[in-house]
């Protein structure tokens, strides 16, 4: 069976029954939710939906919290700490969103270090609501090994993906939006190639030999972008989340309390424009900047220069319209939940 699509809508509410069904408030899967159903609209699959089952699994063995509920520690006006304690982590996320825009409108900056939460979806999706609300965000997280440091042969750092957000430059403009792993390819790019029988980037990936392979059921790392570069990013990360937060994912640890390796750390930072500049000005001379790297002269075989966030923009407008491609193993595995959680399947468009 080919890929079948279905609308925005559905896949929304068939992912809300799901987490609904495990005990997780209506607000909150709705969060979460929203959140994978954004990565698949803009075309980042392996951050969309196919999570869902192993949220799901997650939430079956104890690591994923589905009413765990996070807890902000005010360090200084304009610094907190969200401990997450296993939470939804989109829930925390937006909370920590939500939160440093308040310090940044006080403040000037809101900086939140997010400790302990469970998957955090696509970080381009907090940038891009920090963004659309007038403020600039910058985020970076720091995860579990499964990516080469520079040089080694084995899975020894996170793949740390960094999510900038601008606003806006124009009433009609979307936010300039990057949103990157610190790795070739992400984790659930070899999870989504490994299912669907497809290859692996030439580079991207090495075995448990540390040789390059092209077969995601025998990648046993993944690379780094820009090699020591990417790395050394991820190292970073890690540094000025975890360790900061006092909960370390790669560093040794005694953890006294018997506290489960945390999976995933986060930084939030967000930036009020207006103390800087006025919105309208910044604004226009971001939109100049874009309007001068879009008019670039191209290279051969580049139809286009695009700007940050812009192909995934053109995406989730072609898919609101034609609907939302989900592979053929996931409309089984959704069946199969639906009939085992006792909600409605999903309906194609």
């Amino acid at each position: 069976m080919d890929d079948r699509r279905v609308s925005r809508a559905e896949l929304l509410r068939f992912a809300v029954a799901a987490f609904s069904a495990t005990g997780m408030s209506p607000s909150d899967a709705a969060t979460v939710a929203d959140v994978l159903v954004w990565a698949n609209e803009r075309g980042i699959d392996s951050h969309g939906v196919m999570r869902i089952p192993i949220y799901l699994k997650e939430i079956k063995t104890g690591e994923y919290r589905p009413k765990g509920e996070p807890v902000t520690r005010q360090l200084l006006p304009g610094i907190f700490q969200l401990d997450c304690n296993r939470a939804p982590g989109p829930v925390c996320m937006m909370r920590a969103a939500a939160h440093a825009i308040e310090l940044a409108e006080a403040c000037g900056v809101g900086v939140g270090v997010l400790s302990d939460p469970t998957h955090l979806g696509a970080m381009g999706h907090y940038a891009q609501w920090v963004a659309e609300r007038g403020y600039a965000a910058l985020v970076i997280v720091a995860g579990l090994p499964f990516m080469a440091y520079h040089g080694a042969k084995v899975a020894s750092i996170g793949t740390s993906p960094i999510a900038i957000g601008i606003p806006a430059q124009g009433p009609d403009a979307a936010p300039l939006l990057l949103d990157m792993a610190t790795s070739i390819t992400s984790s659930g790019r070899i999870r989504q190639a490994a299912a669907e029988g497809k290859t692996l980037p030439e580079g991207a990936a090495i075995d448990a030999a540390g040789k390059l392979t092209i077969d995601p059921r025998e990648a046993a790392s993944l690379l780094s972008i820009g090699g020591a570069k990417g790395s050394g990013l991820s190292l970073m990360f890690e540094c000025l989340t975890g360790i900061l937060a006092g909960t370390p994912i790669l560093a040794p640890t005694a953890r006294a309390d018997g506290a489960l390796t945390p999976r995933q750390n986060a930084m939030i930072i967000v930036l009020n424009v207006k103390a800087f500049r006025s919105l309208a000005d910044y604004g226009h001379d971001v939109r100049l900047l874009a309007e001068k790297v879009k008019a670039l002269p191209r290279r051969d075989g580049f139809d286009e220069v695009l700007l940050p966030g812009e192909r995934g923009d053109r995406e989730a407008e072609l898919r609101r319209s034609t609907g939302i491609p989900l592979p053929a193993w996931l409309w089984t595995d959704f069946a199969g939940l639906a009939q085992e959680m006792g909600i409605p399947p999903l309906r194609p468009s």
